[in-house]
C-alpha cells in the first residue's frame, strides 16, 4: 500500500472544518423548517416533536441528515480540490464523533446505530460526487 495516500499532509483540515461546518448548519437548518412547516399548518408543537419521533419522523430526520453529510463532503473535497473522497470521509468522521457526543437519549437504537454506519460513506459519496463531478478543462 502506498503510505503517501495516508499522509495528513495530504489533508485540508480548514476544508474538512469547513464541511462539517456546512454539514450541521444545514441539517440544523433543514429540521427546524420542517419542524416550523409542521408548526404553521396549526400542529401544536409537542405533537409536532412526538410525530418526528415516529417511524416515519426518524427515517426523514436521518435521509436528511446523511443528505447533509454528503453535501458537507462535497463542499469539503470540492475545497481541498485533491484526495476528495478522503476528505469526505473524514466529515462523515467528524459527524460520527459528534453526532456521538451530542446523541439525544430515548430513541431508537436502530435508528443510532443507522446514522452511525452511514455517515462515512455519505461524507465520501459527497466526496465522490465532488470528484467527479468537475469538469475537466
Amino acid at each position: 500500500m502506498d503510505s503517501s495516500k495516508l499522509n495528513l499532509s495530504n489533508i485540508r483540515f480548514d476544508a474538512v472544518i469547513v464541511g462539517a461546518i456546512v454539514d450541521n448548519i444545514t441539517t440544523m437548518s433543514l429540521m427546524l423548517l420542517l419542524m416550523s412547516a409542521m408548526s404553521a399548518t396549526g400542529i401544536p408543537q409537542d405533537e409536532v416533536i412526538s410525530r418526528m419521533k415516529t417511524l416515519s419522523g426518524l427515517l426523514l430526520s436521518l435521509m436528511l441528515g446523511l443528505g447533509c453529510t454528503a453535501f458537507g463532503g462535497y463542499v469539503a473535497a470540492r475545497m481541498a480540490k485533491k484526495s476528495e473522497i478522503l476528505h469526505g470521509a473524514w466529515v462523515g468522521g467528524f459527524g460520527i464523533v459528534l453526532a456521538l457526543v451530542f446523541r439525544e437519549e430515548g430513541l431508537p437504537l436502530w435508528y443510532h446505530v443507522a446514522g452511525f454506519i452511514c455517515m462515512l460513506p455519505a461524507g465520501m459519496a459527497g466526496g465522490h460526487l465532488a470528484r467527479h463531478g468537475q469538469v475537466k478543462s
